[in-house]
């Protein structure tokens, strides 16, 4: 049994993350839960009445000494410092995205999980989507034949409600440390990886402010040795809803909210339903279930460590790249040699970069 602890008690923790615990009681268990609002901290309590509560992270950490994990869900810019004190107190990390703003912090974080051989793995659970799971699949059947470019788009008509009612941190950006493209945009870097296994050259970048002076409409044109990527995202929509395009040279595959569409030349249309709209709710308890099993590998698996933490560098590459194309007046900005995603080989590698 894996002794776990929640720092944040808002929302995704309670309608996402708590659900999945419980579900999966046979391998982890929460013994603890940090919350500095004091309604949340007793909705907390309701939910895992035999956990200990703290007020703050930091007496949470000092007080559990036999904890194997924390599950960070406190707003974005508390995430580095509360990364780096659950390392200290020798606990694998799980975190909700984005990991951090500045990549800067990453090489702090890292070293210091390799010095204490623990696992730091970013909550990215959008790719655990069927919608995304099933994208997946076809390409790798390989029916599109070379991938040529991807779009994603994120409609929504307002940032995500936070659950204390005096909470707007969403567009503070002292506490979210950026608009919509931390809040959504960190998902589709990171489904980006999942679609296009290669590293991005450059990103062009333009945002428009909003209130508070975070970004409430952003587009990203990512570039690929041979794919292109375009992003939308968007507060200000009239609906809500969530809808991609693949396009490969020998077929095209939309995603929508509801089902996907395959078209190939000379076949017929192929339609694959969904159940779940990827737009219905900002939760996604059963995504989250699905990426523990990934937490745990890590944990259980020395050599896997590593792999999610590199996927999270990438989004952070981006996501800080895009705002320095904005500010440059939408120049297109080139990105630092990354290392390739694990688990491909160089054969496949220099297969994909050629396709």
């Amino acid at each position: 049994m894996l002794k776990g602890a929640i720092i944040g008690f808002g929302q995704v923790a309670e309608k996402a993350h708590a659900l999945a615990w419980k579900e999966k009681s046979g391998i982890f268990s929460i013994l603890a839960v940090a919350e500095q609002n004091e309604e949340r901290l007793k909705r907390a309590a309701s939910v895992f009445p035999e956990a200990r509560l703290y007020p703050d992270s930091l007496s949470l950490l000092r007080s559990e000494s036999s904890l194997d994990f924390v599950d960070i869900a406190t707003p974005p810019a508390s995430h580095p410092v509360i990364i780096l004190q659950a390392l200290q107190q020798n606990c694998h990390v799980l975190c909700e995205k984005p990991l951090l703003i500045n990549p800067k912090d990453l090489e702090t974080i890292r070293a210091l999980a390799l010095a204490k051989n623990k696992a730091v793995f970013t909550v990215h659970n959008w790719k655990k989507a069927p919608h995304f799971l099933k994208a997946s699949d076809i390409l790798k059947d390989k029916v599109l034949g070379g991938l040529r470019h991807v779009e994603l788009h994120t409609l929504r008509n307002q940032p995500a409600i936070s659950a204390a009612a005096d909470s707007s941190w969403r567009k503070d950006p002292a506490q979210a440390g950026g608009g919509i493209l931390v809040d959504h945009g960190w998902h589709l870097f990171s489904l980006l990886q999942e679609l296009i296994p290669q590293n991005p050259l450059s990103i062009t970048a333009r945002l428009r402010m909003g209130e508070g002076g975070v970004e409430e409409e952003a587009s990203c044109f990512v570039v690929y040795p041979k794919t292109t990527a375009l992003l939308y995202l968007t507060w200000r929509s009239p609906e809500r809803s969530n809808w991609g395009v693949l396009h490969g040279t020998q077929g095209t595959l939309e995603i929508r909210d509801d089902r996907l569409v395959l078209q190939r030349k000379g076949k017929p249309i192929e339609i694959f339903p969904q159940e779940e709209r990827l737009s219905a709710s900002s939760a996604h308890p059963t995504w989250f279930s699905l990426l523990l099993e990934d937490f745990r590998a890590e944990i259980s698996n020395p050599k896997l460590r590593g792999k999610n933490l590199q996927e999270a560098e990438i989004c952070a590459q981006l996501l800080f790249h895009a705002y320095q194309s904005h500010r440059m007046g939408c120049k297109t900005v080139s990105l630092p040699l990354l290392v390739p995603p694990l688990g491909i080989s160089p054969k496949e590698r220099l297969s994909l970069s050629q396709n």
